[in-house]
């Protein structure tokens, strides 16, 4: 550790000399961040910024980032301005421009004709030509939700049946009422003529079932004939109606219900012999025709009965012969079963395998991911932390190039052979997709995962990987991350991932970060 960061520091003043930079604390600390960066090592001081960007909202961590805003103190000249810029008269004006305009909505509500609503906004009024406060408003508020939750104006509805359409001025409603009371002089006599014939119209011509809720509208009408001006009334009647002509048409269905489904269970049967035998088709083609020549409507029951008989003749001898048919067709069934039943064996063998590799035997992504959410679950249930470190073989499409592609399946094979030999039973080891690994370490701190990593790396690198007699060098990288360092079990895999990016770029055959 101490080697790493003294070497930090001679790049440091190396870099400041080069860009002919003066050696301030601001200007070092700036260099000292950016190559500490390029060399994977993490300082405490060197996110500041960071730290204190998280907790600034996004309008203005979105302003900054326009700003291009590099350290802290052009983030406090920043936040500086801001506070500088806000003009606080003109929210005090605008403030007593509100509470002046509230008075006046409230006087006006004072008016209107509700008791309850002029109560509270007398009490409003006082409240706002006091001192405020933000309670004292809060409160305001609150009794005025409460009124406007419990406010009902049904009671103004029920002038609808006189006549009323204008519920929302008051003036214009009780003009409403006066123009109709004039005319339910000259209404009431038409209404009590026509009652007799709606209530004659709405009886069913076929069926009685509704005769009790027809009398009883009948009664309300007659003591009421006004009702049927009522827009309700109205509606009422058209449902009715509807009714009636539904229950007619389920009386005359019910009368032929039986010999309806006489015919649709021979369809039905029909077609079932249709789809499974093959050796009578023209004779239930004959019998279909048959019966789709039979019409309830225009057809006599006696000419129906005739037909019925006919087709009852030709289905019997078409069942013998089916019968037969599915009697020699029961063999060939019962092997199909069979062979089903292996199929599915196979399948379920299948499944299986796709959750191992087929080159190195350890998991495969796909099983990866399914361990990665049960980790993932432990973690936010109990709190069970856990590592993840993404392996990569260095230099490996030179090797597939130099030896060919049977080699480079011989070296992969082999390093799935070491993650799985140096791992614990706990661990899980998957093979990510072409020479990349990853590994959860469950429980398992960020020093003893890098420390396992570099184990790993040291294993590898004094290998012996011979492929046809010869000698092949091989070297691994590694990026280590900890699920509590980072948001979500994708952002930890991502992280690792960029770890590992870090890792081939400062020359391969390394674990970052570097926990020495």
């Amino acid at each position: 550790m101490s080697s790493t960061i003294t070497k930090i520091i001679r790049d440091t003043i190396s870099t400041i000399k080069e860009r002919n930079l003066i050696l301030t604390p601001d200007n070092y600390t700036e260099v000292f961040c950016e190559v500490a960066k390029k060399n994977g090592y993490v300082s405490p001081d060197c996110q500041k910024l960071e730290k204190y960007l998280s907790r600034l909202n996004e309008d203005l961590v979105d302003q900054l980032k326009q700003k291009r805003v590099k350290n802290i103190d052009e983030l406090f000249a920043f936040m500086s301005a801001k506070l500088n810029s806000s003009n606080i008269n003109e929210l005090t004006r605008l403030i007593h421009s509100l509470v002046f305009m509230s008075k006046r909505i409230l006087q006006a509500v004072t008016v209107l004709h509700n008791k309850e609503a002029k109560k509270l906004a007398e009490l409003s009024i006082d409240t706002l030509s006091k001192k405020l406060d933000i309670s004292s408003i809060d409160l305001i508020r609150d009794k005025w939700f409460e009124f406007l939750t419990d406010y009902d104006d049904l009671f103004i509805r029920r002038l609808g049946f006189y006549g009323v359409k204008s519920f929302d001025d008051l003036q214009a409603a009780v003009t409403e009422l006066d123009n109709a009371s004039i005319r339910s002089g000259d209404t009431i006599h038409l209404c009590q003529k026509i009652v007799h014939i709606i209530v004659c119209a709405l009886a069913p011509s076929i069926s009685e079932s509704m005769n009790a809720e027809i009398a009883g509208f009948e009664l309300s009408l007659k003591n009421d004939p006004k009702l049927l001006e009522a827009d309700e009334t109205q509606d009422n009647i058209q449902k009715l109606i509807k009714r009636r002509i539904e229950l007619d048409r389920a009386e005359i269905s019910s009368k032929v219900s039986v010999l309806n489904d006489v015919l649709e269970g021979i369809n039905t049967r029909l077609l079932n012999m249709m789809s499974s035998s093959s050796t009578s088709g023209a004779k239930m083609q004959d019998i279909k025709k048959d019966l789709n020549s039979i019409n309830l409507k225009e057809d006599g029951f006696e000419s129906i009965r005739d037909k019925l008989i006919i087709i009852a003749e030709s289905l019997g001898n078409e069942t013998e012969q089916f019968s037969l048919q599915v009697s020699s067709d029961q063999k060939r069934i019962k092997e199909l079963q069979d062979r089903i039943s292996s199929l599915e064996g196979e399948l379920a063998m299948v499944k299986a395998e796709s959750k191992e590799d087929f080159l190195t035997k350890t998991a495969t992504k796909r099983a990866l991911m399914e361990e990665l959410d049960r980790m993932e679950d432990k973690y936010r249930r109990y709190n069970i932390d856990y590592s993840l470190c993404f392996f990569d073989i260095d230099y490996f499409k030179k090797i597939n190039d130099t030896y060919g592609h049977d080699a480079g399946d011989v070296i992969i094979a082999s390093i799935g052979k070491i993650l799985k030999k140096y791992s614990r039973k706990v661990d899980f080891v998957a093979r990510y997709g072409g020479e990349e690994f990853v590994m959860l370490l469950p429980q398992s701190s960020l020093v003893d995962s890098v420390n396992f990593a570099n184990k790993i790396r040291d294993i590898i690198e004094n290998s012996k990987f011979m492929y046809k007699d010869e000698r092949i060098d091989v070297t691994i990288s590694c990026g280590v991350t900890i699920r509590s360092s980072n948001k979500s079990s994708s952002s930890t895999l991502e992280y690792a991932d960029k770890m590992l990016y870090i890792a081939k770029q400062n020359g391969r055959n390394q674990v970052v970060p570097n926990m020495i």
